[in-house]
């Protein structure tokens, strides 16, 4: 927001303010940030307009806009993170993460990584992007190859890649969790890099772990008197496994299913734990 397109910040604030008093029907009014990286952001280090806007009264949520690329798509956790514990708390939600400009790159993994680091660091929502849907695409539209490798025909389109049939996914599992109660504890996952895990502690847990393998989850103080259920999501198929029940216990520790070595590719895996 500092010098972009020219315009200063107190710019950028006073239009929000004239559309917030112009808009009859009083819509949601927030900003499509551009991220530092990129020319017309280089002097504004801001992920997130919470970095310059998040005091403004007309801003009802702040966008973060991480762009696109490996590098900038591990940011998403910790931007939301940063933005969740603004004070006055407004939501937060992805606008423009790292797209599936074409089918394969970037792998699937790398947009389901996106989506659920960001809700269970607290975001409120999280956007998908790919290539067809991103410039709604037609056959005899002008393309720039030079700048972003898009698909050239309709034999596949965006809806069918991996990443976006994942959205699928993990819209269908948080239908049935109570996600509304529950707030971000990345320190209840133990001995894992990248801890993600949304929780009502002693009661729900949902825990992302992006590299299957093992991890430690830290219970609440009573866990030993509970008994508990968890169930092993797959977020790329949408499968669920069977529910085991266990015995509380101030630490739980859980194995991914089809982990290696007698799987050679590792793959990403929800774990949610309830009590019975």
């Amino acid at each position: 927001m500092h010098n972009y397109g020219g315009f200063s910040l107190d710019f950028w604030k006073d239009l929000g303010k004239l559309v917030e008093n112009e808009d009859p029907y009083e819509r949601i009014t927030s900003v499509h940030n551009t991220p530092p990286f990129w020319e017309g952001g280089a002097e504004a280090p801001q992920w997130s307009t919470g970095t310059v806007l998040n005091q403004e009264n007309w801003l009802d949520y702040n966008q973060c806009q991480v762009g696109h690329g490996k590098f900038a798509n591990e940011m998403i956790p910790y931007v939301i993170s940063e933005d969740y514990n603004l004070k006055p708390a407004k939501p937060v939600v992805v606008t423009e993460p790292w797209y599936e400009f074409i089918e394969g790159n970037p792998l699937a993994i790398e947009i389901r990584f996106a989506a659920w680091s960001a809700i269970l660091s607290g975001a409120a929502g999280h956007t998908y992007g790919g290539g067809h849907v991103w410039l709604a695409d037609v056959p005899e539209a002008p393309s720039d190859e030079k700048t972003w490798r898009l698909e050239t025909g309709f034999a596949r389109t965006t809806y069918d890649y991996e990443g976006a049939v994942s959205m699928k996914h993990l819209a269908s599992f948080f239908k049935n969790v109570k996600w509304w109660n529950m707030s971000p504890h990345p320190e209840l996952v133990l001995e894992y890099p990248q801890p993600f895990c949304l929780a009502q502690p002693g009661e729900e847990y949902v825990v992302y772990l992006r590299y299957g393998g093992v991890a430690r989850v830290k219970m609440d103080e009573n866990a030993a008197s509970k008994t508990y259920v968890y169930q092993w999501y797959n977020p790329g198929t949408g499968k669920y496994y069977d529910a085991t029940s266990i015995k509380g216990s101030d630490y739980l520790k859980f194995a991914c299913p089809e982990s290696y070595p007698e799987y050679h590719d590792y793959k990403d895996w929800v774990l949610y734990i309830h009590k019975e």
